[in-house]
């Protein structure tokens, strides 16, 4: 089939191929900007916090805030599209952001910066969601893979160059200027996509179902709330974290129930009807919850068990961003020749294998385990990347995409929560019980206890030898607890991979 046949059947934004180039670059950058947002104050929080002489309960509102956004904006991905136009709606979305963004520069208050956050989340999240429907709407059918991987890999600039810009703008100036320096590379977002986005049809007659759209966004943010907050509050054993599991259930019992039988639903269930757009976004969930859930882990470690600063470790996580764009760009082109099911289960190979490695980490764990893991871990995912979204999308219509990609983008930021908030408490209960195993084995008839140097630096007979003693304990304790999280996602890996062989076969041998 020629473009031409295709921009008839599928209604596509143009037939040039120098304009596809274009639209996936000027998306792709601004897609980026809202990763590089995220990954930017994970490095600038402690000094966000001194300047706003915050508590850790108030200025961690600063990264709920824009998690609670992001959870209620991305879902309306679909409808904004339909009711909108995809260039309308980009561009009202990369301006507002890049607006947000400004105004945390001169912001002198916790509430204001806490408002703006929230903006950003609000308008950011929408981005990446409504650049890939740009994108699909592009390509035909047959190149999706290729541009999808493309984008993709052009998306991971973000958390290669947020951590390192974060920590060296905050180190010569403040952390405002790490936002501020955002705010021209936003414009010149806007400008691109004013310039190269065609015009796109849009439904102006299209309502929005306000009772759908209410009971998911309570839904999200209540389950986000619950996730974000769980492990500070001691989770059911709060009334706080209580409230919100029940708002959560009784909220989306109502969508659900409400879009089965309303005529226009916000989300259009018919995608749940396609095996392979469920079987993607199951994937696509535990692909977020493994990856937020491992991105949070290696820096706590390095910088909690290792002292590794905080620039230092922003420079350890870029070769994951690496592995990345090595399995997207250069081994995501064996899909031509090879059953994407078997390239998805291929790359959670990768990932149970880099997650293995990493569970055989210590206490003298150095630069280049870090480095190799995080090459591994981004190949997993780079190899698994394109046949994913060839295989989610692969039997949708071109009026279900929408709909579609907003639930693709929700699962895996939903799934994000789940996954660090599964890690965490991981984490807190393997150090209770180690640290208890650990102590029981302690006593003046220990045979460890009796080597010379160990026995004056860890005396049970004085206080000074207690302290250091508790102290290795404690490490020792969280080094195993670590090491049984990465035991955890490498399980998860192996579990979800067999999904793959379910879905419905979509692959040609070239002849």
């Amino acid at each position: 089939m020629t473009d031409r046949e295709d921009h008839v059947s599928e209604r596509l934004l143009t037939d040039s191929p120098a304009q596809r180039t274009a639209i996936l670059i000027s998306t792709m950058f601004a897609s980026s900007l809202p990763t590089v947002n995220i990954t930017v104050v994970n490095v600038v929080l402690p000094q966000m916090r001194g300047d706003l002489s915050a508590g850790i309960e108030e200025i961690s509102w600063a990264l709920t805030a824009t998690l609670i956004a992001m959870a209620i904006s991305m879902p309306t991905a679909g409808w904004i599209t339909n009711r909108f136009g995809g260039r309308q709606s980009v561009l009202a979305m990369t301006l507002a952001f890049t607006v947000s963004t400004g105004m945390l520069g001169p912001a002198t208050t916790l509430e204001e910066v806490i408002f703006w956050r929230f903006c950003q989340g609000l308008f950011g999240g929408l981005i990446p969601s409504l650049s890939m429907v740009i994108v699909l709407n592009s390509y035909p059918q047959r190149q999706h893979a290729r541009a999808l991987a493309l984008w993709a890999g052009g998306i991971m600039i973000g958390p290669v160059v947020g951590p390192v810009l974060g920590g060296y703008l905050s180190e010569i100036h403040s952390w405002r200027l790490a936002f501020l320096f955002m705010v021209p590379w936003g414009v010149i977002a806007y400008l691109t996509l004013l310039a190269v986005i065609p015009a796109t049809s849009k439904q102006a007659n299209l309502r929005l179902d306000w009772l759908g759209f209410l009971t998911l966004a309570i839904a999200l943010a209540s389950a986000q709330l619950m996730l974000d907050r769980g492990n500070r509050l001691d989770w059911f054993e709060s009334h706080e974290i209580v409230i919100w599991a029940v708002i959560f259930v009784f909220a989306f019992y109502l969508f659900v129930a409400h879009s089965i039988t309303t005529r226009q639903p916000f989300i259009d269930l018919r995608i749940f009807a396609d095996r392979n757009f469920v079987i993607g976004t199951t994937f696509m969930f535990v692909n977020g919850a493994i990856t937020f859930a491992s991105l949070m882990l290696l820096p706590t470690l390095l910088g909690d068990l290792r002292d590794v600063p905080a620039e230092t470790i922003g420079i350890l996580l870029t070769p994951r961003s690496f592995g990345f764009i090595f399995g997207t760009y250069v081994l995501g082109r064996l899909i031509r020749f090879m059953d994407p099911r078997l390239m998805l289960a291929l790359g959670y190979v990768v990932n149970a294998w880099a997650f293995w490695y990493m569970a055989q980490f210590n206490l003298t764990v150095g630069t280049t385990e870090v480095f190799i893991a995080g090459l591994l871990l981004g190949l997993g995912e780079g190899i698994a990347w394109t046949p994913l979204v060839t295989i989610t999308f692969s039997g949708l219509t071109q009026e279900l995409r929408s709909y579609a990609v907003a639930m693709f983008h929700s699962a895996r930021f939903f799934a994000s929560g789940v996954g660090i908030s599964l890690v965490v408490v991981v984490l807190t209960r393997s150090m209770q019980t180690n640290r208890a195993e650990l102590n029981e084995s302690l006593s003046h008839f220990s045979e460890n206890a009796e080597f010379s140097g160990i026995s004056a630096l860890w005396s049970l007979d004085h206080l000074g030898g207690l302290a250091a003693l508790e102290g290795e304990l404690v490490r020792q304790a969280t080094m195993i607890s670590y090491v049984n999280d990465f035991w955890v996602l490498m399980f998860a890996s192996l579990l979800v991979m067999p999904l793959a062989l379910l879905a419905k076969p979509i692959w040609k041998r070239p002849a």
